[in-house]
């Protein structure tokens, strides 16, 4: 009975040296292809067929979603009417551990027909793909990992790796930023943290529970039970923001006021916090900042809820942490 710890170390050994020989003998023809793909007017179209053609797949989404138009292409299907979406200034980028598979070579050969450029990554530079090839990106012939090495193992990595390094450099030379990938990904982690505003995710109108601090904390109770956001906005007589009253400032209040509905919210406030009204600022933050800074503003606060204010200092809406947590908003300095 094989010991499954010592193959899997084995397979991932192997594959890390090929890795490490696919990176010592990159080349001018990986220039060459940066600069082709880089240069070209029209999409990126990434062919292959079998194991190589699932990779292909992922290799066009991943060059997609970083600044490089490109779509799969099933060499099968391009044959039964798929060329038609070959577009001028397109150039096709070639996945192919041999070099020989039959259906992609017919496909490049119909494929040159139109003119446009090929680009294979492939073990060899004398097969059928690399001949009708414009580039040529070798990966190593080491053979497959694993105790038959005939499952398509460490070819597919290496296919992979010069997919991922094409697409990175072509990132680099585009001048790719966070916010245009998080704009191709408005609904993953590092959209959310680079999209989503405050006002996007904030309390107002009607759901905006508001007191001023002359009116009791009866009903102050009233109006944070019928808004259910577990605070209320303070305000003067002239409907400048103060500050908030929390849960957290209730609790505290409960448990040093004998009658403490028949208060004031001001005379409250200065029972159940040890300053008042003195860092107000603190509390509030701009409708267009983003939502994933006010997250780090409240955690080093150490406040649940922030409020936007308008020119004249009246709060328009809230912004809560239960909100932007429950929206998977995560500031990264938490996440260290």
């Amino acid at each position: 009975m094989s010991d499954s710890l010592k193959v899997g170390r084995e397979v991932i050994e192997q594959e890390a040296k090929a890795l490490h020989a696919l990176a010592e003998g990159l080349g001018d023809s990986f220039r060459e292809a940066v600069s082709r793909l880089a240069g070209a007017s029209g999409r990126v179209l990434v062919s292959g067929v079998g194991k190589s053609g699932s990779i292909a797949q992922k290799v066009a989404g991943t060059l997609a979603s970083t600044g490089t138009p490109a779509l799969f292409i099933h060499p099968i299907e391009a044959l039964h009417g798929d060329l038609g979406v070959v577009g001028e200034g397109d150039i096709l980028l070639a996945l192919s551990k041999s070099g020989q598979t039959e259906e992609l070579v017919r496909f490049l050969r119909h494929f040159r027909r139109l003119g446009a450029a090929i680009i294979s990554i492939c073990e060899s530079s004398t097969s059928p793909v690399a001949q009708l090839s414009d580039v040529v990106v070798e990966i190593p012939a080491l053979g497959e990992a694993g105790p038959l090495s005939l499952a398509p193992t460490t070819s597919s990595v290496l296919q992979l790796a010069v997919a991922d390094a094409l697409a990175m450099c072509l990132l680099d030379v585009r001048g790719f930023t966070a916010e245009q990938f998080a704009s191709f990904h408005p609904e993953g982690t590092l959209g959310r943290r680079l999209l989503v505003r405050c006002e996007d995710l904030s309390h107002q109108g009607d759901a905006l529970p508001v007191v001023r601090e002359d009116q009791s904390v009866a009903e102050l109770l009233f109006e944070m039970s019928g808004k259910g956001l577990g605070m209320s906005c303070v305000v003067d007589a002239e409907g400048v923001f103060r500050g908030v009253f929390t849960d957290g400032d209730l609790r505290r209040l409960l448990t040093k006021a004998h009658s403490p509905v028949e208060l004031t919210i001001s005379e409250a406030w200065s029972i159940s916090r040890r300053e008042v009204g003195s860092s107000v600022d603190q509390g509030t933050i701009e409708a267009s900042a983003l939502a994933v800074d006010a997250l780090a503003v409240m955690r080093a606060q150490e406040i649940s809820c922030l409020v936007i204010v308008d020119e004249k200092r009246c709060p328009r809406a809230v912004i809560r942490m239960a909100d932007l947590l429950r929206e998977g908003i995560a500031d990264p300095a938490a996440e260290a």
